[in-house]
């Protein structure tokens, strides 16, 4: 079978024994020799091929062991090389069918850097039982600063939130707490895009609206003020997210850096925080689709990144 990338089905197959990551946005000045040069300072490789797929062109990076396959995975995802930004991702080869995870208890993860994936969290949450796990990404593909962990017992995911709260990933303290709404995945089927209008990804993980504003508040550190609106038509102007937005507080900034979607910065976390539980999955006045509303992602040490918007194009 094709090899599946990101998501954890059932688990990452071979646990950490998995050591092959894949490789997308290759520059085409970039051979295989630059590739296994460029991945082999991370650690010894096994293999590294360049493949013209149905997909694009795909890099595979195969190392002798996982600490350097996921070493090499941090530092490169994201990272320009010959003007071409890399995406990184484990490669996880489908074993069987994919276990239904849709009664299993799910655990929110908040503060999570830009350099966790799918298989990091997994790692991360695995003596407790683990059976999945999402990173939410927003519409250019990088982390929002949360996921959510599947966890096959009740008692077990009760365990992990007690233990893990507050423990460090990759330097950045944890935030562990249940999921107090339905976990909406493929899998379940709660949720179809033509009841949403929002399209279902397996690399944005489950569709997971909360209303609640403390709990929503809870996601992002108190430093993050910012919130990332997804799901645009590409018609919105600024002046449309502000109408929409300004009743929650105070704006600091705004910014439509992209055609499908665009960031609210506000004074305070909280107005951010009401935002986001008011207008996720809601169609303002002014737009055609629901909004995807999440928090910015935040740069490792701290939410300072969610002070900066992305500069006007």
């Amino acid at each position: 079978p094709p090899p599946m990338m990101g998501g954890m089905p059932g688990g990452p197959s071979g646990g950490a024994s998995n050591r092959t990551v894949n490789v997308q946005g290759i520059s085409p000045m970039v051979d295989e020799g630059l590739l296994a040069e460029i991945f082999g300072a991370f650690g010894a490789l096994t293999s590294c091929e360049i493949k013209h797929e149905q997909t694009g062109v795909n890099g595979y990076c195969s190392f002798a062991d996982y600490q350097s396959a996921s070493a090499a995975l941090a530092a490169l995802n994201g990272r320009e090389v010959l003007g071409s930004e890399l995406k990184v991702q484990f490669v996880v080869q489908a074993t069987g069918p994919k276990e239904d995870t849709s009664t299993h208890p799910t655990v929110f993860v908040g503060n999570i850097g830009d350099q966790i994936d799918e298989y990091s969290l997994f790692e991360a949450f695995s003596q407790y039982n683990c059976s999945d796990s999402r990173i939410i990404r927003g519409d250019d593909g990088r982390c929002l600063g949360y996921g959510f962990i599947t966890i096959r017992t009740q008692e077990d995911a009760k365990a992990a939130v007690a233990a893990m709260e507050g423990q460090r990933l990759m330097g950045r303290p944890l935030r562990v707490s249940f999921a107090k709404t339905p976990r909406l995945s493929e899998a379940d089927g709660l949720v179809s895009q033509a009841a949403t209008g929002m399209p279902s990804s397996k690399s944005r993980g489950p569709d997971v609206i909360i209303t609640n504003v403390d709990e929503v508040a809870r996601m992002a550190t108190e430093s993050n003020v910012t919130v990332h609106v997804g799901n645009l038509l590409g018609t919105e102007s600024e002046d449309t997210l502000r109408q929409s937005f300004q009743e929650f507080g105070e704006i600091d900034n705004l910014r439509v850096p992209g055609k499908n979607f665009g960031f609210v910065q506000f004074k305070e976390h909280m107005s951010a925080a009401k935002a986001i539980a008011a207008r996720n999955g809601q169609t303002p006045l002014g737009f055609s689709r629901p909004l995807r509303c999440t928090w910015a992602a935040e740069k490792a040490g701290g939410g300072g990144g969610n002070k900066n918007l992305p500069p006007p194009p």
